[in-house]
């Protein structure tokens, strides 16, 4: 009867260990995702400022391909080169200089990269617990098999 007390108990201390496991599992996954879906805006971005960057020095009078949706493309010639229309949030659009955008968007890339870091920060925690909890559960599990 000695022998099943601490099993019992080492059994329950086990599955609280493994729900606590499960749920930084699940919090480092959530984590990699807004991490990746992060890197994709930035991406997008820096992209965006190329484009600002070619329109500004050599887009006068060429022609470019303009995406409208599913994979489908027009052939537009470019006229202005001094100003851009830029969203600003709330499906609200602003005409801006080439260089006030490129402004812009370097602050959402700058806003974005310290959230990037916050994130990389939470996701170096869990990991760290992650990997503090691991060798105890399964330590607990071969004393629970035992």
């Amino acid at each position: 009867m000695a022998e099943k007390k601490p099993r019992l108990e080492n059994s329950e201390k086990l599955k609280k260990l493994q729900d606590e496991l499960r749920s930084l599992i699940a919090q480092a996954e959530q984590l990699r995702s807004q991490i990746d879906a992060i890197n994709a805006v930035i991406d997008d971005l820096f992209a965006a400022s190329e484009i600002l960057d070619y329109v500004a020095k050599e887009g006068a009078g060429k022609t470019v391909l303009v995406p409208i949706g599913a994979g489908n493309f027009i052939k537009a010639k470019i006229e202005d080169t001094k100003s851009v229309v830029m969203a600003i949030g709330g499906r609200l659009s602003v005409e801006a200089s080439i260089e006030d955008a490129k402004k812009a968007i370097e602050t959402r890339v700058a806003t974005l990269e310290r959230i990037r870091l916050d994130l990389l920060r939470k996701l170096e925690e869990v990991n760290r617990r992650i990997n503090e909890i691991l060798p105890k559960v399964e330590e607990l599990a071969r004393e629970v098999q035992a």
